[in-house]
């Protein structure tokens, strides 16, 4: 059993000289074609997140949690059929609750496209004058793509802004 042992034990030590004369050829062979290792990769930093778009995720946020809410108080209520005027005023409701849902919705497809344009480097600048959209409006209304000049004329177009 001892010559087994001392047997395993100069295999491995041929297995370790081979190895290393293959590294050491592979070593020469290398530096005499003048060939060397790539340049590592580096990794660039996460650019730091500018407190707009900060905020337009936090707005994201809410309005995903409010779209939740209503759902859940959809389905809390449910139509109970004991009379006509309980069922129109549930009816209504729900009518209410989906106007609010559609809106909600809206607003954060809206969101959403504001959150590309502050990815883009567009955000706050307006779409039709190129200008800086001033940072009330932005704060009143954060999804804004013009601003008030242009967006008074969007909404009456007879009106003669000067641009």
């Amino acid at each position: 059993m001892v010559k087994n042992d001392d047997f395993n034990k100069r295999s491995v030590r041929k297995a370790i000289v081979t190895v290393a004369k293959t590294a050491k050829k592979s070593a020469k062979a290398v530096l005499a074609s003048g060939r060397t290792l790539t340049k590592p990769v580096e990794i660039e930093p996460r650019p730091i997140e500018s407190p707009a778009l900060r905020l337009l995720r936090k707005e994201r946020r809410r309005l995903i949690n409010e779209l939740n809410h209503q759902e859940t108080q959809s389905q809390d209520h449910p139509t109970t059929g004991n009379h006509m005027a309980d069922d129109a005023t549930e009816v209504e409701e729900q009518t209410k609750s989906l106007a609010l849902r559609r809106h909600l919705e809206g607003m954060l497809k809206e969101i959403d496209r504001a959150i590309a344009r502050a990815e883009k480097g567009t955000y706050g600048i307006c779409e039709r004058c190129k200008k800086p959209i001033s940072e009330e409006r932005l704060k009143v209304m954060p999804s804004a793509t013009f601003c008030i000049e242009c967006a008074k004329l969007a909404t009456h177009p007879t009106l003669k802004v000067t641009v």
